[in-house]
């Protein structure tokens, strides 16, 4: 998927990243495609710290795929619950793109509960 990067995580400490790129060879970022709101996206599930150590290195990010942990709770939802549950479940931050810092203004806002009756209605 060639989709822009995002991330709900802003907070980063400074002393952890330059400690992390003067001492690491090999910066691991876990990311996953997703789609939100009809767009794709490649979203940082782990590694920030990570990321920016690489970026102030000057070297690019091995990058992997999320843990089983973020399968199983993937599957356990229909995809559009999936969908509003990573809407709805941010870091400390808005979702932004990577690259530029900008905020995802379609990815604003809470995504409702969809509910149904016993009639599916």
């Amino acid at each position: 998927m060639n989709a822009p990067l995002i991330s709900s995580q802003r907070h980063l400490d400074r002393e952890l990243v330059a400690r992390k790129a003067e001492r690491f060879a090999v910066f691991i970022v876990h990311v996953a495609d997703v789609n939100m709101r009809g767009k794709p996206y490649r979203l940082v599930i782990d590694g920030h710290h990570n990321l920016a150590a690489a970026k102030l290195a000057g070297v690019d990010p091995v990058w992997r795929a999320p843990a089983s942990k973020w399968s199983r709770i993937e599957k356990s939802m229909s995809p559009p619950q999936f969908e509003r549950f990573l809407i709805n479940n941010l870091t400390d931050s808005d979702y932004y793109f990577v690259d530029t810092g900008e905020v995802v203004q379609d990815l604003l806002g809470v995504e409702p509960a969809r509910t149904t009756t016993e009639d599916g209605k």
